[in-house]
């Protein structure tokens, strides 16, 4: 027996209002999703500035440590780079007024 049309639009009502809903958390999820994944991408940026410096410091201190076995080598290394550079900085400018 067939149902009356009013029992089968109160049902395509119902089904429509829970499919609403539905959607309508779907959209709500959607949105967080999306704001959690810009929070991430932001985050794995920051991770990615931190780890590029630690690589150069990681490598500022395996040169540094290449140069001098002791802190005293460091200080002689260091003075011994900064008289090279004066001498390289001399001879640039008598370059120049040749």
């Amino acid at each position: 027996m067939a149902l009356p049309l009013n029992t089968l639009l109160k049902s395509v009502d119902d089904k429509v209002t829970e499919i609403s809903a539905i959607h309508f958390r779907l959209h709500a999820r959607i949105e967080e999703l999306e704001k959690e994944n810009d929070y991430l991408r932001q985050e794995l940026e920051e991770t990615r500035r931190q780890l590029s410096k630690a690589l150069n410091d990681v490598e500022f201190l395996t040169m540094s440590h290449r140069l001098a076995d002791s802190p005293d080598s460091i200080i002689s290394a260091r003075r011994r780079i900064a008289r090279l550079i004066r001498t390289i900085d001399n001879c640039i400018s008598m370059l120049k007024e040749e």
